[in-house]
């Protein structure tokens, strides 16, 4: 009996660590929307999020604190649910319908799990539609661990239908353009 308390508490403690660590990671992800916000409002210029704040780690972090919003329109191919405008399509099918330079882009883990022969394509339509890459606020922790999500939370991932995490996210706006590995 004393070893299945042991394991049980262990198991548990596991569970804690991995909840506070997703819970500070969101909180870095929140406060990187909110500049996001400020530019585009300062800028007058709408806020377009890719990557639904309420995908499946976004849908269970609600619980436990706050997560990032959906601007003034939100693309993603699971939907974006509850917010007001949104595209419920690939992002490479809709990015054409968005005016040069009209936005401030945050993007959060969206460009791992986008079809190779498509990235670059979303790129640039990014790149056109912010006007430059200080308009762009990119979001992507996973590539500070690889092996993790490679081999463990990859799996996961694609069974919820989060899509296949293809590569990672090397350097991204504002502070560096995209590189992938």
């Amino acid at each position: 009996m004393k070893l299945v308390w042991k394991v049980s508490l262990i198991i548990l403690m596991i569970i804690v660590i991995i909840l506070g660590i997703f819970i500070y990671k969101n909180y870095e992800v929140v406060q990187l929307y909110e500049k996001a916000k400020a530019k585009a409002d300062k800028d007058n210029k709408k806020l377009l999020v890719l990557g639904s704040p309420t995908s499946a780690s976004g849908a269970l972090l609600q619980y436990f604190t706050k997560i990032y919003g959906c601007g003034d329109v939100c693309v993603d191919m699971n939907c974006c649910k509850n917010c007001e405008r949104t595209y419920c399509e690939k992002a490479e099918d809709v990015l054409h319908k968005f005016e040069s330079n009209g936005y401030v882009i945050f993007e959060s883990g969206l460009l791992e799990v986008v079809d190779e022969d498509k990235l670059d394509y979303i790129v640039s339509e990014m790149y056109r539609i912010a006007g430059n890459k200080e308009n762009i606020f990119a979001s992507h922790h996973i590539q500070k661990h690889k092996w993790y999500f490679k081999h463990v939370y990859g799996f996961f991932y694609k069974f919820i239908g989060e899509g296949n995490i293809d590569r990672f996210v090397e350097t991204y706006p504002p502070n560096n353009y995209y590189t992938f590995s």
